[in-house]
Formats: structure tokens, C-alpha cells, sequence
């Protein structure tokens, strides 16, 4: 065998090597980024927390595990204010839309949190969607018009669905949960006061 042959030989046996290689190399990195994948949107597991107490329409007191307090602001609604610093901002329809979320978290001793893209707002409230259930699946239209507590307040209504970018995981279905509610004059959406606020 001439060298020319054996080179030729070890050329096309290190070419396979290097084929194999990047084969193998592919098939792990495609099947850990399918992992991590299924990991963020199969596997969400909701934040259990202690309830404290309602703030107001939309904010509510919550304890972690580490005893911590935080502040929650509900993702994707807004009810009129009740405590607002500047008191012209504050009205009736507040204090019945606070009241109403008084009451829908009169029993709960633990509420579960579902974070969307950002983590806080401007004010440092930690931004979630409350549920007084844990559920495994939070798409579940059926869960949250019976579990979820910011479209209880929109279906209710007691608030209006209000897009806050980038947080809009659930703000379709929010805005269908609202434009029934109009339709139908439910809680406040009866009192031409409280429609002209959103107008």
C-alpha cells in the first residue's frame, strides 16, 4: 500500500470521526434545548403564599416562605382607586370593587402566584396572578373563570382588563371576560359613573 493510499485511508477515516462528532454534538443540543423548553412552559409550578389582607381592588399583602411580605399587584386589571395618596383619585366605585375582593379572599388562608415577563412595576409590587387554587394547568379557560381571582374581579365586574406590556400572557381572554360583562351590565359595568372612568 502506497502512502498516498494511506493517507487517503486516515483521511476518510478522521472525516467519519468528525461526522460522528457533530452528529452526536446536534442530537444532545437539540434534545437539551427540547428539555428546557417543556421545563419553562410544561412544568409551571404556582408560588404558594400566605394571604394577609386586600389593599385594594387589585393589590393585596401576601407572606412567602421565608416569612418575607410582599406587595402583589394583579397582572392585566385595573379597579378604580380607593387608596389613592392623592384623594380626588379615589371614588365609590373603588370602595366596591376593594370590598368585592375583600370578600372573594375572605377565606383564603393561601393564595398561589403566577408570574408573567417582568417580575415588579414602578412601585416595587411584585406582579402576579392570584389563584385560590393550585392548578396544573393555568390555560385552562375553565380554571381561571372559576379559580383565578384578576378574572373574577374582570368577570364580575368589579375591574376592567388592561394590557400592561409585556405582561399579556392572559390578556385575550381577559378582554373577552370584560366585553361580556359590559354587555351584560354585571357588578359595576350597571352604573354609567363607573363606565365613564374607563372611557
Amino acid at each position: 500500500m502506497t502512502k498516498y493510499q494511506k493517507k487517503k485511508i486516515y483521511s476518510g477515516i478522521l472525516g467519519l470521526i468528525l461526522l460522528l462528532g457533530a452528529y452526536l454534538y446536534n442530537q444532545f443540543f437539540e434534545a437539551d434545548n427540547h428539555l428546557e423548553t417543556e421545563q419553562v412552559g410544561d412544568n409551571k409550578e404556582l408560588d404558594s403564599v400566605r394571604f394577609i389582607r386586600c389593599v385594594d381592588g387589585d393589590t393585596i399583602m401576601v407572606e412567602d416562605s421565608n416569612g418575607e411580605k410582599k406587595r402583589i399587584r394583579m397582572i392585566g386589571i385595573d379597579t378604580p382607586e380607593s387608596v389613592a395618596s392623592e384623594e380626588d383619585r379615589n371614588n365609590k366605585y373603588g370602595v366596591m370593587a376593594s370590598e368585592y375582593t375583600k370578600d372573594l379572599l375572605s377565606k383564603a388562608q393561601t393564595v398561589y402566584l403566577e408570574y408573567d415577563i417582568d417580575a415588579d412595576d414602578q412601585y416595587d409590587r411584585i406582579l402576579a396572578y392570584v389563584w385560590l387554587e393550585d392548578v396544573d394547568d393555568t390555560f385552562d379557560e375553565a380554571s381561571i373563570k372559576k379559580s383565578m381571582v384578576n378574572a373574577l374581579i374582570i368577570q364580575n365586574g368589579y375591574g376592567i382588563a388592561k394590557r400592561y406590556e409585556p405582561t399579556v400572557a392572559h390578556d385575550e381572554f381577559f378582554h373577552q371576560l370584560m366585553d361580556e360583562a359590559k354587555s351584560k351590565s354585571i357588578g359595576l359595568w350597571q352604573y354609567e359613573g363607573f363606565r365613564q372612568l374607563w372611557k
